[in-house]
């Protein structure tokens, strides 16, 4: 067990918490997509928003307050809006990248890369640039310019004491992550925020913490099962950091790329072999359905909130398989230059 990573995810989920009860999430998407006037205006927008909240509050909880919002526009010749979720949940996933807690796996592999946060951020920036291009061609490709009717309108009122506790929590995350404070000191800090949000605690979802402490214990298990052995992605690629980057991308096709990361964390013998594994798993998360779970989570709020699935899994799975393809060579080529 790493109790550090454990306790980091606990913290932040406390502190999302408090960004939802204060409605400072919610204000803050309303406000940026009712400046939109077109369907690509939005699509653009909600990008943003996604790979904002993406870098600060990790990818899934970032989705869990975009698309709800984005299916609160009516249906239109001119608005698709499976295109844009799926648009935002590869937002989610890539842009999001950028930071170290803007995906699960990469809390994970910061700590054991012995990243700083200027080679995190230099590591993650060239490939994260790419796909906001690779985002933008989407946008042009897959959204007709539309003029926009407005949205269903929402009023949000944010409490200024839960948003301070957040941005307080949140910056203690931080510092603990970056190895400026001990990381029992948001723990610590935490306690009062649970009071503060009282009985709205039982709403919050610790989901990671019991995810990432159940693969602490079964990772070690599956490496010594027969099936893991035998298409076990590092005897196929090798050690280096291509091999490592092919081997993320190829492993999280089937497990998902947190549990990638995990898997062949123990394989990544330097710095480099690091630098392609966080390539691998970012660019693994597209392609297959389950290469991260924030791509169910996408998909299962879009059709909770009345999209239907064919309109969805169809096109994600032709358009993030391409950026898959085109993401790995692109990897390829930043370690080769290295």
């Amino acid at each position: 067990m790493d109790l550090r990573i454990l306790t980091l995810f606990f913290v932040l989920t406390v502190a999302v918490e408090l960004g939802k009860a204060s409605d400072l999430f919610d204000r803050f998407v309303e406000v940026a997509i009712t400046r939109a006037r077109t369907t690509r205006g939005l699509a653009f927008s909600m990008i943003g928003v996604t790979a904002l909240l993406s870098a600060s509050l990790t990818n899934d909880v970032a989705l869990f307050l975009v698309v709800p919002f984005t299916m609160l526009f009516p249906r239109s010749p001119g608005l698709t809006r499976a295109y844009l979720v799926i648009l935002e949940v590869l937002a989610a996933n890539l842009l999001g990248a950028v930071t170290p807690i803007g995906n699960p796996q990469n809390i994970f592999l910061y700590a054991r890369g012995e990243f700083t946060p200027g080679s995190f951020f230099a590591a993650q920036l060239p490939l994260s640039a790419a796909s906001a291009l690779l985002l933008a061609a989407g946008v042009l490709l897959f959204i007709p310019r539309r003029t926009l009717p407005p949205p269903a309108e929402k009023s949000f009122e944010v409490d200024p004491v839960l948003a301070a506790a957040f941005f307080l929590l949140l910056a203690a995350e931080v510092a603990s992550l970056l190895g400026r404070i001990p990381y029992l000191a948001p723990l610590l800090l935490s306690i009062p925020a649970i009071a503060l949000l009282g009985r709205r605690i039982a709403e919050a979802d610790f989901s990671l913490v019991l995810v990432f402490a159940l693969l602490f214990i079964g990772i070690p298990g599956l490496e010594r099962g027969r099936l893991y052995q035998l298409l076990d992605p590092e005897k196929l690629f090798g050690h280096g950091p291509i091999g490592m980057l092919l081997s993320g991308a190829l492993l999280s096709q089937a497990v998902s790329n947190v549990p990638a990361a995990l898997l062949l964390t123990p394989a990544a013998a330097s710095h480099q072999a690091f630098r392609g594994l966080l390539y691998g798993v970012t660019a693994g998360a597209c392609g297959s359905p389950i290469g991260s779970l924030a791509n169910l989570i996408g998909a299962q709020i879009y059709v909770r909130e009345g999209g239907r699935p064919h309109f969805f899994w169809k096109p994600f799975c032709i358009v993030s398989t391409v950026l898959l393809v085109i993401l790995v060579l692109f990897a390829s080529g930043l370690l080769l230059l290295d």
